[in-house]
């Protein structure tokens, strides 16, 4: 069954009609499936999407297959082949791209101090990304200026640069100007300038392991595309 990932080629398609391809039941409740579908499930360290289906809110599921299933919140259960409207929330796409683009940003500047990135968690009020030491040159965690790195990362989001994302076979990748390319099937600012707020809320090291939690914003957009 090929259902057509809309988010991964679009960030800012904030609604679509489709038709449904598939449904069922589980332990979840019962569940629709959409040929072209908009949301994103929670998955890569990103929640999932906000949104509704002909005006009935949905929970967003991926199975196990990779479809991407909508369980309603109240009883609706249209037929195979039926069209109906999507709207995902503009502003918690537009929050989790920007929390999820920043990650990026922050893992790809902390490299010029000796830190690389290991595990990225993109959800609001929790953002934050893990690092381990490249090498022994790495500036040790106490060292580390939260305000500078906070100022590093609003200088390059106030410079803006492209960000985009492309397949190689299977695998998405995601890139931030000329920067490395990173494996990434989540929702991202198609430019940095679009994020308009960055904050370092705190820095700890334990074990090995760097810990940035930061929080980010996105410019807003309109409901129906940026």
């Amino acid at each position: 069954m090929q259902q057509n990932q809309c988010y991964l080629d679009d960030t800012y398609r904030l609604n679509i009609l489709s038709d449904v391809i598939a449904t069922g039941a589980d332990e979840g409740g019962q569940w629709i499936a959409l040929q072209d579908n908009i949301f994103h499930p929670q998955g890569g360290g990103q929640p999932a999407d906000i949104g509704w289906v002909n005006d009935i809110p949905v929970v967003v599921k991926k199975q196990e297959s990779g479809l991407v299933v909508l369980y309603p919140q109240s009883p609706f259960s249209p037929p195979v082949e039926t069209k109906v409207s999507s709207v995902i929330s503009a502003e918690a796409r537009a929050y989790h791209a920007a929390l999820h683009t920043a990650g990026h940003l922050l893992n790809w500047e902390m490299r010029q101090f000796g830190w690389m990135a290991v595990r990225g968690h993109h959800f609001p009020g929790e953002a934050r990304v893990e690092f381990s030491a490249i090498d022994a040159s790495a500036i040790p965690a106490d060292r580390l200026n939260a305000a500078e790195i906070e100022s590093i990362i609003s200088q390059r989001l106030q410079k803006g640069a492209a960000v985009r994302s492309w397949f190689e076979g299977s695998t998405r990748l995601c890139q931030i100007n000329q920067s490395e390319p990173m494996p990434c099937a989540g929702t991202h600012a198609d430019d940095l300038a679009k994020i308009n707020a960055f904050s370092i809320k705190a820095i700890k090291f334990k074990k090995g392991t760097l810990r940035i939690s930061y929080d980010a914003g996105h410019v807003p957009l309109k409901e129906n595309h940026v």
